[in-house]
């Protein structure tokens, strides 16, 4: 600045001689310079963390109900603008991270457009204390997941907060910016890539840990699908391993390991191999076993929200027998269980022993029918004594009606409902729900029609009971002995025994599966192949494949 003293000489004098007007002028310039370019700098790591860490996770949103089948939303654009600008701060990140970034395994021999990308699934309610411990196993797996999404079912807790809190610390955020560089390196991600698959949190109704998972899996964009409960972990070799599986055989669509159990328990699952007869007995698989998206959208319901307290992973592995599966197991302890003695799995299985009963009604194709009205002999017997349970408690009595009432189109939630109102003895509302089943149900599934008859028995009405048993026989089928006398025919399907490696079951033209489709009379006798000119089998899928 320049000043003038008495002489009229130009001079140069210092900012504390300018006049104050001019230094106020000054000083808010200086200090607008600076915001802005504070300004800039925040827009641009904000840019560059909005590509490479989880931003949805801040963001929760509620999905609308399953039943309601909501689309996958689109993938977002991005405008041209935006995507240069943040291509520019991720070219700087990645310059920074580069020779640091692993190369690809060339184990992992696809074409880049065909690399798959791997959807984690992780439900979260009550798991806040172990949460932190699942996601880090996530965000240090050597093949890295494409997202993450964490599903808040509603909890008290918030849990969906605490995710979103725990995605944006350096512990899991380094790590997971890590992965998506990694990504980037391997496919030649792009900012539409990246654009695509979001890390999120999304919180929705409390309808139950089923819902939750079907509501994560229906918003996946990834092909392939992990369900990690939010207080397990995997070791961070088993995507790695699974994924150069499917490079070795392209058409593998399921992936499993063996469990080691953890915190309350040390013991070690050797998974068996996936086969239909030992899904039948237990459930056969860990939840965190790897499978392509469209295996999900193969089965009727995915994670059964209909069934009451749970068993709905059990249920899922069951749908999934009757579709074509090239399994793969891993030899390796490469999942981790967490073992809680007061769990909710556990209390269940302790004061609701009626749930798996409920659960083998949802497959009257695969399990024998002896099976299953044991089953219902079980599910009918009324309250007795205190000390003796009903067939079906009261916390489960709920359950059922809140499933008949979200899932009207559903057989199972009448066939229970009828189960329960004869068990308090009102047979004309049991056999008004045995009907609504019967006409809802598959053709292969005889119980709502099966149990209409019987409460049409009891309730004396002998014409209806004669014209349901007659629709009942057709339904099953029918066959003449070599004498003539008509016999009404049931095809079930042969658990094995224990003591014996072959199922000793045999149908017409001496076909012999191991565990296969046996025949059986009324009375529940075996029949042989020359008492047999006509039947009609009602086969299970995987059966019928082979």
């Amino acid at each position: 600045p320049t000043g003038y003293c008495k002489s009229g000489q130009a001079i140069r004098h210092p900012t504390h001689a300018m006049p104050a007007r001019r230094r106020r002028f000054l000083k808010l310039s200086y200090a607008l310079t600076l915001a802005a370019g504070a300004l800039a700098l925040i827009l641009a790591l904000v840019a560059t963390e909005a590509l490479l860490l989880p931003n949805a996770s801040a963001r929760h949103q509620s999905l609308l109900p399953v039943a309601s089948a909501a689309p996958v939303p689109a993938a977002r654009s991005i405008s041209a603008a935006a995507a240069e600008a943040a291509a520019g701060a991720f070219a700087l990140l990645s310059r920074a991270d580069s020779d640091s970034l692993p190369a690809r395994p060339p184990s992992l021999s696809f074409e880049a457009r065909a690399a798959p990308n791997i959807s984690v699934v992780v439900p979260c309610y009550g798991h806040v204390p172990y949460l932190e411990q699942t996601l880090m196993s996530v965000v240090t797996q050597r093949y890295p997941p494409a997202e993450i999404l964490v599903l808040d079912d509603g909890s008290e807790e918030r849990c969906g907060d605490a995710a979103a809190a725990m995605l944006r610390r350096p512990a899991l955020a380094r790590p997971r910016r890590r992965q998506v560089l990694t990504l980037v390196g391997w496919w030649g991600w792009s900012s539409a890539d990246l654009a695509r698959f979001e890390d999120e949190v999304v919180v929705t109704p409390n309808r139950g840990v089923a819902h939750a998972r079907n509501a994560g899996i229906r918003r996946a964009r990834g092909d392939w699908i992990m369900c990690l409960d939010g207080d397990d972990t995997v070791s961070d070799s088993y995507l790695m391993r699974a994924m150069e599986q499917v490079a070795l055989v392209p058409r593998t669509n399921l992936v499993y390991a063996n469990q080691q159990f953890f915190d309350g328990s040390r013991w070690q699952w050797t998974v068996p191999p996936l086969r239909a007869d030992n899904a039948l007995v237990n459930g056969p698989l860990p939840l965190m076993t790897l499978w392509r998206k469209d295996l999900w959208l193969a089965t009727p319901h995915g994670f059964d929200e209909a069934l009451p307290k749970g068993h709905e992973d059990w249920a899922f592995w069951l749908q999934l027998t009757r579709l074509p599966l090239l399994p793969h197991k891993l030899d390796d302890f490469l999942t981790q269980y967490r073992y809680k003695k007061d769990s909710k799995m556990r209390t269940r299985e302790r004061n609701n022993p009626e749930v798996p009963r409920l659960m083998r009604t949802l497959f009257a194709d695969l399990y024998p029918v002896r099976k299953l009205l044991i089953d219902h002999h079980e599910l009918l017997k009324p309250a007795g004594e205190p000390s003796q349970k009903p067939g079906i408690t009261e916390a489960v009595v709920m359950d059922v009606s809140v499933s008949q009432h979200l899932h009207p189109t559903r057989p199972e939630p009448h066939l229970w409902s009828g189960m329960i109102l004869q068990a308090k003895g009102d047979l004309a509302g049991a056999a008004a729900a045995y009907n609504a089943s019967a006409a809802l149900a598959a053709p292969y599934d005889w119980q709502g029609s099966y149990r209409f008859w019987r409460a049409l028995l009891l309730l004396g009405d002998g014409a209806a009971a004669a014209r349901e048993e007659a629709a009942l026989r057709r339904r099953w089928g029918a066959t003449r002995r070599c004498d003539g006398t008509a016999q009404t025919l049931m095809v079930t399907y042969c658990p094995p025994r224990r003591s014996e490696r072959r199922c000793p079951c045999r149908i017409s033209s001496s076909i012999t599966r191991d565990c296969g489709v046996f025949v059986k009379d009324v009375n529940g006798a075996m029949t042989d192949d020359e008492s047999i000119s006509r039947v009609t089998l009602y086969m299970p899928c995987s059966v019928i494949r082979t």
